[in-house]
């Protein structure tokens, strides 16, 4: 079978959000390689930038033998809101951005991700993560786009994404 390449973003709350993304990265390389990671930013979520409504976020380059239909199936099981007051509660979205040069749209997924070039943080961790991948609709690779995107004013550096994934 021939590998695949896909852009994962995760998006994770704060609190418990360390240990909950190191278990889906064990889960995800059941499945396929970890190539490369960004650095995981801390993203507030109100202009009073107050940890309690933080989200960690990152993007992971990932090879998969798995279509791009299986590997949604895959991103959605693992992506979960709980809520539950009583136990560690940890909202964890994950999406793919891309997959090879795939430029798709269907009720369950489009490809490239719009957000991809639109939100200022996930094209910077993107850019971490595949610097090179050229984005099919734009003709410019992610580092290009990352050049020209506006500063990500909500988010500051949390930590080195690869301490994620020295298992």
């Amino acid at each position: 079978m021939i590998p695949h390449l896909a852009l994962i973003h995760f998006s994770l709350d704060l609190t418990g959000g360390k240990k909950h993304a190191n278990e889906i990265l064990k889960k995800l390389q059941t499945s396929g390689k970890i190539l490369s990671i960004s650095s995981v930013y801390k993203r507030y979520m109100t202009a009073e930038r107050a940890d309690i409504n933080a989200h960690l976020e990152f993007v992971v380059k990932y090879e998969t033998p798995m279509s791009v239909d299986q590997l949604l199936d895959l991103v959605l099981s693992l992506s979960h809101k709980k809520e539950s007051r009583f136990q560690e509660a940890v909202n964890t979205e994950l999406i793919v951005l891309a997959f090879n040069r795939q430029i798709m749209m269907s009720p369950k997924l489009t490809l490239p991700y719009p957000l991809l070039h639109q939100d200022p943080l996930i094209i910077r961790c993107a850019a971490e993560a595949w610097g090179q991948y050229e984005h099919p609709i734009y003709q410019k690779n992610l580092n290009e786009i990352a050049k020209a995107a506006q500063p990500a004013r909500q988010a500051e550096f949390y930590m080195q994404g690869k301490t994620l994934v020295d298992f």
